[in-house]
């Protein structure tokens, strides 16, 4: 009976119940691919799977059922599970890749089938978004020879720039589709900003929206993970068979056009397959070479490579000007969040504990600084010129980022002092490499943001203004009008010099602790007592240990000390290391 059956969620990240579940999907066929969420039904008091499926975000993967349970209705009941917890997550509709044997069932649930292959079938239970879509494409389609560019822009480099340029030359129309998903690196809307700002020159290019419909997490997850298999070419098939049932008709497109792929496997079986498969359907494909720089042929991975090895002036030399301050933005970002992750950190949120604040945690921190990514990419644009910087468009660009960054954490300050100082040194940065023919030195950086500095507005009012008028201590405005000297000349090369310690975030934590006038502690706690971390902090770093920094973090919290002024400045010591040349 029905009712003999219970279903339960099945936590595929333990070995065992993996396990489990991949023997029980091998015997029906299907590799068990990437999940977010998986379910199994059983017998009532038998742990012994009859069917079950996943999820990835809003599409049904993975699904199997017993032939000997087809009876009981268990797929009907365990796809209803499964777009519930959809519908729980805000998606507006389920999607389902599956194989063709079960979309009878997914029919009789109003799926729609949008794509099929011999081995899969991609549906999805309202046919509204995809037609919605597919008009919106229609309403920018022009007459005329009309081509397609399908990017990820992961970010946007020199190479998708000669890519993009070669084929506005061979078309009257171009169309260019950003990619709606990335798994790391850059999101989805500063990749579409870098493809827009790379191409409003050129007067024949338009750039659409993404969508699910193209290379997507829902329809081609393998190409996110980058794993080549079977399954990889199922996916393959159902994405070209929508680009050539929906997308090419609806902007009129009879030329896709791709970039070479020496690297990276899947997009070059992904090349292989367009040849084959678009010429059928009357749409021609025209691979370019990858443009070459020092003899290797430039590719978004490898400047994503060097942004993580902290080789801004590298990365900078492969994507084209308008892509600059995307880049310069992303180092503020990881700054922020590698200060918020070093673990433990006295008196501050970290990992393990929320330090000396009863107001924010871990997660609001990273929201915040999520929140303020795009005012850093607004910032490095204010620099990305040969004109004087322009005070008065910076301040107003951090008003409007402290305003977002309060609207989400209800009114929580997290990161008032570092958007001053990241902000300020992203523009001085991005503003030297524009006018210093791309050499941003250490001279050059501390001379720009000293010029900010100094004809900042002084502030009246805050916690920092009035600790520093009333202890005679340097406060931000000012360290920042001296070009913060003690970052470039002390914290930089310590840093620097610190680069294969482990605890090498925590030790320049501990330097900066033992030489900053902290304005936070300064307010929090008064003059004796950050006179007294300064101390205990150079006595720490001298006999380094991860117990005396856990103990100094337990007494910083029962005595409600908080070094954020310090937290700022490992940030900022960790940008600026990126930004300078070795």
């Amino acid at each position: 009976m029905y009712a003999d059956y219970e279903i339960n969620e099945m936590p595929v990240a333990y070995a065992p119940t993996r396990l489990k579940v991949e023997n029980f999907l091998h015997r029906h066929g299907i590799d068990l691919d990437k999940t977010d969420y998986y379910a199994a039904i059983s017998p009532s008091g038998d742990d012994t799977i009859v069917a079950a499926g996943g999820l990835l975000r809003d599409t049904i993967r993975c699904i199997a059922v017993d032939d000997a349970v087809s009876d009981e209705h268990l797929a009907n009941r365990l796809v209803t599970h499964l777009m519930e917890i959809v519908q729980r997550r805000g998606f507006p509709t389920v999607k389902v890749f599956t194989k063709p044997k079960y979309e009878e069932i997914f029919k009789s649930l109003a799926f729609n089938t949008i794509a099929i292959t011999d081995n899969v079938v991609f549906m999805e239970n309202s046919c509204q978004p995809l037609n919605r879509y597919i008009d919106k494409l229609r309403a920018l389609a022009k007459p005329g020879v009309s081509g397609v560019v399908v990017m990820n822009c992961n970010p946007f480099t020199l190479g998708h720039k000669y890519l993009v340029e070669y084929a506005a030359r061979h078309v009257d129309n171009l169309y260019i589709i950003p990619l709606l998903d990335s798994s790391v690196g850059f999101n989805y809307e500063e990749r579409r900003e870098m493809i827009c700002r790379a191409t409003e020159n050129l007067t024949n290019v338009t750039v659409c929206e993404g969508s699910a419909y193209s290379i997507s997490k829902a329809t081609f997850p393998t190409y996110f993970l980058k794993k080549v298999d079977v399954v990889t070419q199922q996916q393959i098939e159902i994405d070209l068979q929508i680009f050539c049932r929906y997308i090419a008709p609806a902007l009129g497109a009879t030329v896709r056009f791709v970039g070479s792929e020496p690297f990276d496997q899947l997009t070059r079986r992904y090349n292989e397959a367009m040849m084959e498969r678009l010429p059928q359907c009357g749409i021609a494909v025209r691979c370019i070479d990858r443009v070459e720089k020092n003899g290797q042929a430039v590719s978004a991975s490898n400047v994503r490579k060097l942004i993580a090895a902290n080789r801004m002036h590298a990365a900078m030399a492969e994507v084209p000007p308008s892509t600059r301050p995307f880049v310069m933005a992303k180092f503020a970002v990881d700054a922020l969040s590698r200060e918020l992750a070093t673990t433990p950190k006295p008196g501050l949120v970290d990992k393990a504990n929320n330090g000396a604040h009863s107001d924010m945690d871990f997660i609001l921190m990273q929201r915040s600084i999520d929140a303020l990514r795009p005012y850093f990419v607004r910032l490095a644009q204010l620099g990305n010129s040969s004109s004087p910087l322009s005070i008065a468009d910076i301040q107003q660009t951090g008003v409007e980022a402290e305003r977002c960054m309060l609207r989400t954490t209800n009114g929580v300050n997290t990161h008032r002092g570092a958007l001053f100082s990241l902000g300020i040194t992203v523009a001085a940065a991005m503003w030297c490499y524009n006018n210093y023919d791309g050499n941003v030195d250490a001279g050059n950086l501390s001379r720009v943001i000293a010029d900010i500095g100094s004809r900042w507005p002084r502030t009246t009012g805050t916690h920092g203004a009035r600790v520093a008028d009333k202890e005679k201590v340097t406060g931000a405005r000012d360290n920042a009008a001296a070009g913060y000297r003690q970052l470039f000349e002390v914290w930089v090369p310590y840093y620097r010099a610190l680069r294969d310690d482990r605890h090498r975030d925590q030790k320049m934590l501990l330097k900066i602790m033992s030489m900053l006038d902290d304005t936070n502690i300064y307010f929090r706690a008064g003059k004796d007592v950050a006179e007294r971390v300064k101390h205990s902090s150079s006595v720490l770093l001298d006999h380094f240990s991860v117990q005396s920094l856990e103990d100094m973090d337990e007494e910083f919290i029962k005595h409600n000390i908080s070094p954020g002024g310090a937290a700022d400045m490992l940030a900022l010591t960790i940008l600026v290391n990126a930004i300078l040349k070795y």
